[in-house]
């Protein structure tokens, strides 16, 4: 496909007797079915990191916090010379961009000019946005505790003007452009380079000029770096809270008696209370709610507070308990199918959702005394983790492979320890030992379990530099 013309325009510079001052650009309109985009070429950019600079500058991001990114890439030539390239990327106002799918509050809009804006003032800071994009590109403002991303300098466009970071690049590397949506939609190769996600996930826009001669086999420079991601303690709380609640649940709707009816009920209120620690904006998490025709997580808040709810209920009126159980195993599909995102391969598999309906099970059932079941739920909990180190394997990709790396590398201390005591909680919930004991025997080895869920997840991702380590760090 060829290249569709720049959308800035450029005049000459015209000399005069004291210096050379440059006109201002005059932005190309847009035609119907057109939007702005990035281009990008790898050969000109010499790895400066102006673009980073400017783009901080111009937005007043903290040093920790990068909207647009350089990263590295290597390889052998067929000479056996080592030849690096550069390659810069922010947002890529993606035709379907997957952190305005997600986002449960609907804090991003696609403009008309195609830009993917980002409105602070709905963002709760929960983050899901940036596993949702395959590319990582919003990212967590710890000062303002929202989540924030580039919008193509929107002030700027509206003056006719570049984006700063195509104004600082000195090889202009970096160029703004016109391009047909349809068109892009039919063939939208341009926008894949080595080393970066699959452009089809979200039909990213940026344009990247590849050099010629470039190796077949190259290596990020921040791969190196293999290293693990947060723990995200509150989202712990959460799933395993809460799936011990709906285990509860599915007892209680047996017929146990009201003890039961009150555990689930309490632990269920429990799980909701604690997750909002995640949110970098708790007061506004009622906000999670806006979003229930696209978001998994406007789903899952919302199917899990009906879960408390009725659970509550059945506390008074037995015959409530059943409908509990199943706003209970609808909420944990829900919790589940939001981490099924394409963005992280270790997460990105139906073993998701097994995993986390077994925990239900084996928590659940462990607490009301049925040792034999629970038993049975944390032999399908392993079963689940087993077969995704085996799924993740298969590929020779740093986003697969790494996270068995992590979990049975890294981290092969507390991986042992788990599987152990899950080995324990096993024998002691056959054998009819103790309804205490089991549940803590399960309870740990599930806790190490979800927090090694969480920990060794490898995002996909554009390349990173070599000094800056993981890509897409604002660490």
């Amino acid at each position: 496909m060829t290249a569709t013309p720049v959308a800035l325009s450029p005049k000459p510079f015209r000399p005069s007797r004291s210096r050379a001052v440059p006109e201002r650009p005059e932005l190309l309109a847009l035609d119907a079915g057109e939007q702005y985009r990035f281009g990008f070429s790898m050969d000109a950019c010499i790895g400066c990191h102006s673009c980073e600079v400017a783009c901080g500058e111009q937005n007043g991001l903290p040093p920790e916090v990068t909207w647009r990114r350089v990263g590295e890439i290597e390889g052998l030539d067929d000479h056996a010379t080592t030849r690096r390239f550069q390659i810069s990327m922010s947002c890529n106002h993606c035709i379907e961009p997957a952190c305005l799918e997600g986002c449960p509050t609907n804090a991003y809009v696609k403009l008309p000019n195609g830009v993917v804006a980002h409105h602070a003032d709905d963002c709760i800071g929960c983050q899901y946005c940036t596993w949702n994009c395959p590319y990582s590109v919003p990212v967590f403002q710890p000062d303002r505790r929202i989540v924030t991303k580039c919008d193509m300098c929107q002030p700027r466009l509206a003056e006719g003007l570049a984006p700063a970071c195509v104004d600082a690049c000195p090889t202009h590397a970096i160029t703004i452009e016109k391009v047909n949506v349809a068109a892009w939609r039919d063939d939208h190769t341009g926008a894949n380079a080595p080393h970066l996600p699959d452009a089809g996930i979200t039909l990213s826009t940026t344009r990247i000029e590849l050099p010629r001669g470039v190796p077949a086999e190259t290596l990020a420079a921040s791969d190196w770096n293999l290293r693990p991601e947060h723990a995200h303690w509150p989202l712990v709380w959460l799933t395993l809270v809460s799936q011990l609640a709906v285990g509860l649940s599915i007892v209680a709707a047996g017929g146990s008696g009201t003890g039961l009816r009150v555990a689930a009920a309490a632990t269920a209120l429990a799980g909701l209370v604690g997750a909002v620690g995640h949110l970098g904006r708790p007061v506004a998490a009622w906000k999670a709610l806006r979003n229930l025709r696209r978001s998994w997580l406007s789903r899952e808040v919302a199917a899990l507070s009906a879960h408390a709810a009725v659970a509550a209920l059945a506390v008074l009126v037995p015959g409530a308990a059943v409908p509990a159980a199943v706003a209970g195993l609808v909420g944990v599909y829900f919790s589940a199918r939001l981490y099924v995102v394409p963005g992280r391969p270790a997460w990105n598999t139906p073993l998701t959702i097994v995993r986390f309906n077994a925990t239900a099970v084996a928590l659940g059932f462990a607490a009301a005394g049925h040792g034999a079941i629970a038993a049975a739920g944390l032999a399908v909990a392993l079963t689940a983790t087993s077969a995704n180190w085996r799924r993740l394997r298969r590929v020779a990709d740093r986003a697969w492979r790494g996270a068995v790396v992590l979990e049975t590398s890294h981290f092969r201390t507390a991986t042992a320890a788990r599987w152990i005591v899950a080995i324990a909680a096993l024998a002691t919930g056959l054998l009819g030992s103790p309804a205490p004991l089991v549940l803590a025997l399960a309870g740990f080895s599930e806790l190490v379990g979800r927090w090694l869920f969480f920990v060794t997840v490898v995002p996909l991702n554009m390349p990173g530099s070599f000094w800056r380590g993981a890509a897409g760090s604002n660490r």
